[in-house]
């Protein structure tokens, strides 16, 4: 029963956050093809990772090695910044568009793969409902913090996919690949005076960059008169 519940909440989630900056271009099989791709792309990352710290672990003895793990938060970020964003920049690349619709392509794109990540914590939250350390209002509060890990993963897409209708590609990924880094190390932060500080965090840094790229779609929307 878990997983058709954390599917819908999953897909819930990724169309709150992908209407918004996906607005006038919601019509277009094009953006739904983004959203596909990205959710493809998902376990493509997630072997991906494995298989690069499958040698590169080893070879740097980095497994065991403190900053292992930090090293490995690396690797995840960089790899699903550059497999979820492939999809919209070819998008951008067949199709001529401008910046707004570079956004809803990426945050297309971004949808589906935070859809897929999303959904399997979600499970996994769910599996623990009825221990005798989980109490319903700590999963609700797990269950909804998972939204800002998903508007992340669209505002990140968006912003990488808008510089490459702008220019600014290579910068645009290191930062993308920054956040994204940042927000696997806020999910490792303690719960003090019973708050969690990773969700509290993540949800400013999600919340924020999702509101920049929003405001920015705005602009190019302004600039462009004419419209999607």
């Amino acid at each position: 029963m878990q997983e058709p519940v954390s599917i819908a909440i999953a897909a819930a989630f990724a169309l709150v956050g992908l209407m918004p900056l996906g607005q006038g271009y919601l019509r277009r099989p094009l953006l739904w093809a983004c959203v596909v791709a990205g959710a493809i792309t998902g376990p493509i990352a997630r072997e991906g990772t494995q298989l690069v710290w499958d040698w590169l672990g080893p070879a740097g003895a980095l497994a065991s090695h403190p900053t292992g793990s930090t090293i490995y938060l690396l690797v995840t970020a960089a790899i699903g910044e550059l497999v979820k964003a492939t999809a919209p920049l070819a998008a951008i690349t067949a199709v001529r568009t401008d910046a707004a619709g570079a956004i809803a392509y990426g945050a297309a794109a971004g949808a589906g793969f935070g859809f897929v990540a999303t959904q399997q914590v979600l499970t996994l939250a769910m599996k623990l409902v009825g221990s005798t350390f989980i109490t319903p209002l700590s999963t609700a509060i797990a269950v909804v913090g998972w939204v800002f890990p998903m508007l992340a993963h669209i505002a990140t897409t968006a912003y990488v996919t808008r510089a490459g209708a702008r220019g600014g590609l290579g910068l645009a990924f290191v930062v993308a690949w920054l956040v994204q880094f940042a927000l696997g190390l806020a999910l490792r932060l303690p719960v003090i005076g019973g708050v969690a500080t990773g969700i509290v965090v993540t949800a400013i840094i999600g919340f924020g960059l999702y509101a920049s790229l929003w405001a920015a779609r705005n602009r190019a929307l302004a600039e462009s008169p004419s419209g999607p």
